[in-house]
């Protein structure tokens, strides 16, 4: 009777023992997490950030400061420079960065007149460029000798902070019929700060 409780005591520890082992077999493994993949060519997450050039510094309008400044400067000038002509608007005023250039507001050109052009500029500038444009936006009539390309009228070829086109006895003179629309560039090109250019006409008899 003892030998048979132990062998039914040792059966059912081996079952026991063996149902145990296969469950431990089969038991579930947890979920992987998905892993999102990393496209080709894709920067890694410590890359340095994109750095972006600044904007070039920008054309801004002169104060009164120095427009009265400049503004006594062609006066200065007009004497010898522009003889026997009236100013042709304000000035065209303008701070500008090295390499930059303003223009001015269109005029008009019109024959049996005579124009001198005159820049200058504040010690800051010690090079200024200037031209005078014919304006092909304004819908005005262009003689048809000049043809379909914005020409370059005039060009001053002085160097130095101060610049002029047609002054003293070279004033310049619009030989055609129809009036001509206009404007003058004026460029910094060494130096930054401010820049003026003053149109002068008079009535040539």
């Amino acid at each position: 009777m003892i030998t048979l409780r132990r062998t039914m005591g040792f059966a059912v520890l081996t079952t026991a023992l063996s149902v145990g082992w296969i469950a431990g077999c089969h038991e579930e493994k947890p979920p992987e997490q998905p892993v999102t993949p990393v496209p080709d060519g894709g920067p890694p997450s410590d890359a340095a950030p994109v750095v972006t050039a600044p904007p070039p510094p920008a054309v801004t309008p002169c104060d009164a400061v120095q427009t009265a400044a400049l503004t006594t400067m062609f006066a200065g000038r007009q004497k010898d420079e522009a003889p026997g002509m009236q100013a042709e608007g304000a000035p065209t005023c303008n701070v500008l960065p090295e390499g930059q250039s303003a223009t001015s507001q269109i005029f008009t050109l019109q024959q049996g007149y005579c124009y001198t052009i005159l820049g200058a500029s504040l010690p800051t500038v010690s090079e200024v460029d200037m031209q005078l444009e014919l304006d092909l936006t304004s819908g005005a009539p262009v003689p048809p000798a000049f043809g379909a390309i914005k020409p370059i009228l005039l060009t001053d070829t002085d160097a130095g902070p101060n610049a002029s086109m047609g002054a003293k006895q070279n004033c310049y003179q619009w030989a055609f019929p129809i009036p001509a629309a206009v404007r003058v560039t004026i460029k910094s090109r060494t130096g930054t700060g401010p820049v003026a250019a003053q149109v002068f006409k008079k009535k040539k008899f």
